[in-house]
C-alpha cells in the first residue's frame, strides 16, 4: 500500500478562511494541530510569486536525499499568516512509502528556528509541536496521518503554475 504525502504540520489555532485563501486546505484537523497537504510545486509558487528565495534551516542532505522536499522559508511566511503571533511552530513532514519499504523527512521549527536534529523522524517532529504518543500509538497514528495516503488533486495546479512562471 502506498504511503506519499507532504504537508507542513501546524500546531495550535488555525485561521482556516484565511488559509484557505492561501491555497493551504486542511487534510487534517485536531485541536492542536493541522496537517496542510502540500507538494515542491507549491512551495515553489509561493516562493516565486512572493519574490522570497531563502531557504529554511533544514537538515544537510534533506533535500538530496528527497528532491521534492519543500525547503522554501515562504513556508514560514504563510503559517505565520495563518497563525496567531510572529513565530509559529510548525513542522514541514514527508512520506515516500510502496509496500512497507520507503523513507520520510521531516523538521520542526518554532519561527524559523530548526528544533529537530538531523535525520529527525516525522514522529520526533510531532514530539516537538507537542503531540503525545499514547500505549497503543505512536505521534504520526496519534493525529491520523495514515489516512492521507497522497495528496489531493488540487495540488496540480501548481505544476501548471511554476511552469508559467519558470519556477
Amino acid at each position: 500500500m502506498t504511503h506519499a504525502m507532504c504537508a507542513p504540520v501546524v500546531a495550535g489555532r488555525v485561521d482556516t478562511p484565511r488559509a484557505e485563501s492561501l491555497g493551504l486546505r486542511a487534510g487534517l484537523a485536531r485541536a492542536d494541530v493541522t496537517v496542510f497537504p502540500i507538494d515542491h510545486y507549491f512551495s515553489a509558487y509561493w516562493a516565486a510569486v512572493r519574490g522570497n528565495h531563502a531557504r529554511l534551516d533544514l537538515p544537510p542532505g534533506i533535500l538530496t536525499e528527497s528532491v521534492t522536499f519543500p525547503g522554501e522559508e515562504v513556508l514560514h511566511d504563510l503559517v505565520r499568516e495563518v497563525t496567531p503571533g510572529h513565530a509559529p511552530r510548525f513542522a514541514v513532514i514527508q512520506t515516500e512509502y510502496f509496500a512497507g519499504a520507503g523513507d520520510q523527512w521531516a523538521a520542526a521549527f518554532d519561527g524559523k528556528v530548526r528544533l529537530t536534529p538531523d535525520g529527525a523522524t516525522i514522529n520526533q517532529a510531532l514530539a516537538a509541536l507537542g503531540v503525545e504518543a499514547t500505549d497503543t500509538a505512536d505521534e504520526f497514528d496519534v493525529i491520523g496521518l495514515g489516512a492521507l495516503r497522497g495528496n489531493p488533486d488540487h495540488l496540480q495546479t501548481y505544476a501548471a503554475l511554476c511552469a508559467e512562471l519558470g519556477a
